[in-house]
């Protein structure tokens, strides 16, 4: 698990620095590695309310598993027509299921493909004040068609601008309830409302094989919980 995979910090302070001045639409413009983004509208939508005094924050912390447990999947179907699901496990553990358009790249045989269902699950515990909160995130992998390695995916910047943004406002919906956060400054841009529903569009030519998606092996894909329930 890589809880900061920050390995430029001057150059991570510029994009967030640049992240706060330009219109959400252009986000996809400015910024050299999607991780950035991720801490960066992190900081950006959640981080910046909490008092200077108060040592409350959220920190990233990005696994190499899957957050979902095994038996989830028997009970709770995952199709939807929104971009994401959220479920209350014990012990006040939030977990968001959401979905993004994303694009693989294989160092091993260079082909390259895209998908609309990519992947990815935040974990994020009750907050507890004055310390750092861990939001725990797994990004799905896809396996090549050509050489059947696995694959780290590549996130478009826009997409990670969005689903981020849904995830903060998830988290400030079900754990600070109420009300101590302002609105962002960027809420009065007329495509945010939209970024935040509409998924980056798709053409796709290949029906989605879910013998190479990780997800969908592991029951997380949309959908292909009922494959799994069968299976069991």
């Amino acid at each position: 698990m890589n809880i900061n995979p920050i390995t430029n910090d001057t150059e991570y302070q510029k994009c967030i620095a640049s992240a706060r001045r330009i219109r959400s639409i252009d986000k996809s413009f400015f910024c050299p590695n999607f991780f950035y983004v991720f801490h960066a509208e992190l900081e950006i939508n959640l981080n910046q309310y909490f008092s200077q005094s108060s040592r409350e924050q959220w920190s990233l912390g990005f696994t190499d598993y899957d957050l979902l447990p095994p038996m989830f999947f028997r009970d709770v179907d995952l199709s939807t027509n929104g971009p994401f699901k959220l479920f209350w496990f014990p012990h006040d553990i939030l977990k968001i299921v959401h979905n993004a358009k994303i694009k693989y790249c294989c160092r091993n045989c260079s082909r390259e493909w895209t998908t609309a269902r990519g992947r990815a699950v935040f974990h994020a515990e009750r907050p507890q004040r004055n310390k750092v909160n861990v939001l725990f995130t797994y990004l799905f992998t896809q396996k090549c068609r050509e050489c059947l390695q696995e694959i780290q995916p590549c996130w478009y910047l826009d997409e990670t601008t969005r689903v981020m943004r849904n995830i903060c406002r998830i988290l400030k919906d079900n754990f600070y309830s109420n009300g101590q956060f302002s609105s962002p400054d960027s809420s009065s841009d007329e495509d945010v409302e939209s970024m935040l529903n509409e998924q980056r569009a798709s053409h796709m030519t290949n029906f989605h094989q879910k013998n190479l998606c990780l997800a969908c092996r592991a029951g997380s894909c949309f959908g292909s919980n009922w494959e799994h329930k069968r299976r069991g």
